[in-house]
């Protein structure tokens, strides 16, 4: 069923006004993750209104709890130059500007475009809300369903998709993908997807499609089991991380990603540590099948070409190198203890001084004490979220955990000159939230173009 758009949004404001008044699951302290809460028929209906946009072009779908951001940037990348494709790609959370979401050739949305798709949308929306009152969409929802129609619209080639929340019920999960990824399963959102890595693992494993073959990251014995015997059910072919392909390091940050199909040498990464050149690996395999899919054999040159030209702000940036000051969303104790790798291979055992904020229903505890390996002296603040942690209460925690001094600044501005203070010339790390990462940034980002916006 296609309906035609009616009661179009006549300003952008109006259109996110509109948006925002939707239920938002990343703004609230507590989630109820259920089919009611996270209703993926609910998404269904609102592209079947539109005519099926998620079908006008293939699809890479990716889950996972770390690495899964960096994995389909890069995905995306090499697709790029792999055919000269035009790529859309679809991620979450932004870091900066809600727009960054939904990109084609990585350029944002534009305003009059999101105007449009949220637009079309709406039709589709009071289409489905007549249905009942509890049918009507999350903002996540709404959001994922602009993204597709906007990759119609703008006649990608294909598309990048990242999942928002677990993955068997998140809105993504309308897609039909012509291969999916699962990176790197560990302990996140613990109260919603559940306390084991097997239930985590189930989650994310939902978005294995009959038949689609599946590439994993490196995995605990216990998410990978789960992950075979979901694609085994579904008989879906499985590529795991040192075993149908794997990375070969080399000299001088070089490396290479040997595939089912290829060896790709002379790698090398504009981001930090040993984990982006596994997420690389990952991607090159993703793009690789997704390639072949598409009648294209993956060159070298190629994705050569897309990963040393990335550029992922907030992933273990280098935002500057004197002072060095370093922007790493590390929001769990897994991207936590990644961060910690890829500081000791930049900086070897220097000491850092660390801008640090994280929301309460986050493992603060794991992730202090896996930053604790690296810091001189932490700067705790807050986030702009109901649910943030306050800087007094994470002063304590880290207290009790790391002994080296802890300030506490509720003010992030204010965090953020206090920390560069400390630091001098030594290295300043700014981690904790993608909340905290994409503020500070954009007030170093003022700073540097010399809007007058400093810390």
């Amino acid at each position: 069923m296609h309906i035609l758009t009616q009661g179009g949004f006549s300003t952008l404001d109006e259109a996110l006004k509109w948006l925002y008044s939707a239920t938002n699951y990343e703004q609230k302290a507590q989630i109820r993750y259920n089919t009611r809460t996270f209703n993926l028929e609910r998404t269904q209906r609102m592209l079947q209104m539109l005519g099926y946009p998620h079908t006008a072009y293939p699809t890479v779908h990716i889950a996972g709890t770390k690495g899964k951001g960096s994995t389909s940037a890069m995905t995306a990348a090499i697709l790029h130059e792999a055919g000269g494709w035009k790529v859309g790609l679809y991620t979450s959370p932004h870091l900066m500007k809600m727009e960054e979401r939904i990109a084609v050739d990585f350029a944002p949305i534009g305003d009059e475009a999101l105007r449009a798709c949220l637009s079309r949308v709406r039709s589709a929306v009071e289409a489905v809300t007549a249905i009942g009152p509890e049918w009507k969409p999350t903002f996540f929802e709404l959001f994922t369903v602009a993204a597709f129609a906007h990759f119609a619209a703008s006649k990608v080639d294909t598309a990048v998709i990242e999942v928002g929340l677990g993955g068997r019920l998140d809105a993504t999960n309308a897609v039909r993908p012509v291969v999916t990824g699962i990176t790197p399963i560990s302990y996140d959102h613990t109260g919603v997807l559940g306390e084991t890595l097997t239930a985590i693992a189930t989650e994310k494993a939902g978005i294995i499609k009959e038949g689609v073959p599946v590439v994993t990251g490196v995995q605990e014995a216990e998410a990978l089991s789960v992950i075979e015997e979901t694609a085994r059910k579904r008989g879906a072919r499985v590529v795991r991380f040192g075993r149908e392909y794997r990375l070969a390091e080399g000299a001088g940050g070089e490396f290479a990603v040997v595939t089912p199909e290829g060896r790709y040498e002379g790698l090398r990464l504009t981001l930090l540590g040993p984990r982006q050149r596994e997420n690389a690996a990952m991607a090159v395999t993703l793009a690789e099948i997704a390639s072949a899919k598409m009648g294209v054999i993956l060159s070298e040159e190629a994705v050569r070409r897309a990963l040393g030209g990335l550029v992922w702000p907030g992933r273990a940036e280098i935002w500057s190198e004197k002072p060095p000051i370093v922007i790493d969303a590390a929001h769990n104790a897994a991207s936590a203890r990644a961060l910690v790798a890829a500081l000791k291979e930049k900086f070897g055992d220097e000491k850092c001084v660390l801008v640090f904020a994280i929301a309460q229903h986050k493992d603060s505890q794991g992730v202090i004490e896996a930053l604790a390996d690296v810091a001189s002296e932490f700067v705790v603040t807050t986030i702009d979220s109901p649910r943030s942690s306050t800087a007094e209460e994470l002063a304590e925690a880290v207290s009790a955990k790391v002994d080296v001094p802890v300030s506490a600044v509720a003010d992030r501005k204010e965090a953020l000159a206090l920390g560069r203070q400390l630091a001098g010339d030594g290295i300043l790390v700014i981690t904790g939230s993608f909340y905290l990462a994409g503020e500070l940034r954009e007030v170093l980002l003022r700073e540097r173009d010399g809007a007058g916006d400093t810390a």
